[in-house]
């Protein structure tokens, strides 16, 4: 017998063991062909495989190398080499081993790897340009390239065809199936769009780019529960995936699940543990649970990772209850010279506002006030002449159909519970008040009522809201009521009773009262000098836009008495108004009248409403964990000598109008 015939029985022998698991016997017989062929590559290739079964991934990765450099052209080996390079989560070597491979051996299924990985990193442009450079090499997807380019050109009719004229000849082509889906997204047919992705995920169920796309279309049409199965398909996939980590662990947080965002949050930061943005969401968050140290440290760790992070200085400033240090005070002073995004130079000059005011150096507190809402003041767009007019064509409009209530909604729903108002008005310490009540859940700013407002004004766009609810009826008003119920489950328990605390929904209680008549609404008032100022001092992540000019500030605050006395007017005795410095200076009595206006018994709790430990989200969060106290009374004074323009306005007096 000769010795090629030897060898062959030896090593068929050796891959038969390894084959029915027995490895000891596979290696003594492997030990027995390399002392005699050192560089047999069959022999080198099942010993490599034993390996990686034993779990023994560096000695792997030895062999792995050796094969290569015995046979670099060999696929397999390769690829091996890939797979070894992920088990190690050595993300720089996989994909650099990982592109090298798709140089070497091009092919659609590497080409969505590589894309996947750009994905990952949050380089979707990157992504696309690899499956373009694949589709534009390979004459098979000459099609979906020239599609592909037909959008990039705009000319999406042309790149529709393309993708069909790929889909006749392969019905089932997931790569024509995926792009006219994003075709689809790209021109909101959300539901074309989510059908094709799903047709795509039937077909081939650990395509990750659709995937992508499904979570993406999810979380852009507000689908926060559709999302969660496609997040979560994503990290099955490559459970270190940066980016579908955070995105799922953001959902869970919009969706008051906030421990599990949090532990989304974390495992992320295993991976890229230097990245301040999710600091700062992870701080947002553990802020909201009441984790106030940690939401500290975690901040902190934002500015570690970016020293010129506006928004993170002022997120801690945003805690109420954080003392800056000398250190912390000079950094800021030295960054608000340098050459910083512009949001970052506001928040930055907001939290030295905060730390100097806790200084008690008032006049320095107020110049970076200042200098912050002018800064904001001229990026956004408001006129506070025109919000004059829409409040008095809203009043016009009620007085001259207030018949239109003779059509309001057959509804039984009791359940909600309005607090609006100015922003920093006391609404959450109402909140926090009411949800420590057994009956009644606390939420956060819903923000459906403003949404009904919208999706109305669709209607006809030329006549608008309110004047679209003319085409209304009771049915209508009925289910916009059933609509707003059914919407908010999310948020609720099943307690009888539930909070939503968007302060701008004063704007709206006349429709609320057309779909929700039942429905309690609670104004809550502060002294207009505290009320004007305070809002002046905060810094609001989106919307209030009339808080970043003094002027402004006043007039919005009188227009907003001047409609809820309409309002009061118009719905007697359904309206209930409490002053936050009542509830200060005699707490016991409004607390009972609260919640007498709420049908509801009076229970310990809601004195002791400190220590709930309920999620708050707004930024009283810190001082509604607190007992009552009076330091925030008259607090204005401190700043009186440049508040001359809020003076003006209000020159009775500084009591709650």
């Amino acid at each position: 017998m000769s010795e090629n015939t030897n060898l062959k029985i030896a090593l068929d022998n050796a891959a038969d063991l390894l084959s029915n698991n027995n490895l000891n016997e596979c290696i003594e017989q492997l030990e027995e062909i390399l002392a005699v062929h050192p560089f047999n590559l069959e022999a080198l290739s099942l010993q490599l495989d034993i390996k990686i079964k034993q779990n023994k991934v560096e000695n792997a990765l030895e062999l792995i190398k050796k094969l290569i450099q015995l046979d670099p052209n060999n696929k397999e080996y390769q690829e091996k080499l890939i797979k070894v390079y992920q088990f190690l989560n050595d993300d720089q070597a996989y994909q650099s081993a990982l592109i090298e491979f798709h140089k070497q051996f091009p092919s659609i299924t590497t080409a969505r790897l590589i894309s996947n990985i750009h994905i990952e990193n949050g380089r979707e442009e990157e992504s696309d340009q690899v499956i373009q450079n694949f589709f534009e090499a390979d004459k098979t997807y000459g099609d979906l390239y020239k599609g592909i380019r037909h959008v990039k050109a705009g000319r999406l009719r042309l790149a529709e065809e393309a993708y069909k004229k790929v889909l006749k000849k392969d019905k089932n082509n997931i790569d024509a199936l995926r792009l006219l889906g994003l075709l689809a997204f790209k021109t909101k047919d959300y539901d074309i769009a989510e059908k094709l992705f799903l047709k795509v995920l039937s077909l081939d169920s650990s395509f990750f780019l659709a995937w992508d796309n499904l979570a993406k279309l999810y979380r852009v049409q507000n689908k926060l529960l559709k999302s969660i199965p496609a997040f979560e398909n994503l990290i099955k996939l490559d459970p270190r995936n940066f980016e579908a980590l955070v995105s799922l662990g953001t959902v869970y947080i919009k969706l008051s699940k906030y421990h599990e965002g949090i532990n989304l949050y974390e495992k992320s930061l295993k991976i890229k543990p230097e990245n301040p943005r999710v600091y700062l969401s992870l701080g947002h968050a553990l802020k909201t649970i009441g984790e106030r140290k940690k939401s500290e440290h975690a901040y902190q760790n934002a500015i570690k990772y970016f020293p010129l992070s506006g928004e993170a200085y002022w997120s801690l400033a945003n805690l109420k209850t954080y003392e800056f240090s000398k250190k912390e005070i000079a950094n800021m002073e030295s960054s608000i010279e340098q050459n910083i995004h512009p949001n970052e130079l506001i928040q930055m000059h907001f939290a030295l506002g905060k730390a100097y005011e806790s200084n008690k150096q008032f006049d320095k507190s107020f110049k970076h006030y200042a200098e912050g809402n002018w800064l904001q003041r001229k990026q956004i767009s408001y006129n506070a002449e025109d919000y004059k007019i829409s409040i008095d064509e809203l009043i016009d409009f009620f007085d001259q159909n207030n018949d239109l209530y003779n059509l309001k909604a057959k509804s039984k729903f009791n359940d909600p519970i309005f607090i609006l108002g100015l922003p920093r008005s006391g609404s959450t310490l109402i909140e926090q008040i009411l949800a420590s009540h057994s009956l009644i859940e606390g939420t956060q700013e819903l923000p459906n009522i403003l949404a009904i407002s919208r999706d109305i004004k669709l209607i006809d766009p030329k006549n608008g809201y309110p004047n679209n609810l003319l085409s209304l009826d009771q049915s209508s008003f009925t289910d916009l009521g059933r609509k707003y119920i059914d919407e908010t489950k999310w948020a609720r328990s099943s307690k009888p009773f539930f909070i939503d605390k968007m302060p701008n929904n004063f704007v709206h209680i006349g429709l609320i009262k057309l779909i929700l008549p039942r429905a309690k609404i609670i104004d809550a008032r502060r002294n207009p000098m505290d009320a004007c100022f305070s809002c002046f001092k905060q810094y609001f992540a989106k919307g209030q836009h009339f808080t970043y000019d003094l002027d402004d500030i006043a007039r919005y605050y009188k227009d907003y008495i001047r409609l809820m006395d309409y309002w009061k007017k118009l719905f007697p005795n359904e309206i209930f108004t409490i002053n936050y410095e009542d509830i200060i200076n005699n707490p016991n009595d409004r607390i009972e009248d609260l919640l007498d206006f709420c049908n509801v018994e009076f229970e310990e709790n809601c004195l002791n409403f400190h220590q709930s430990k309920r999620p708050v989200k707004t930024a009283s969060s810190e001082q509604v964990r607190q007992p009552m106290y009076k330091s925030g009374l008259d607090y204005w004074k401190n700043y009186a000598d440049h508040l001359e323009t809020l003076i003006k306005h209000f020159p009775d007096g500084y009591k709650t109008t």
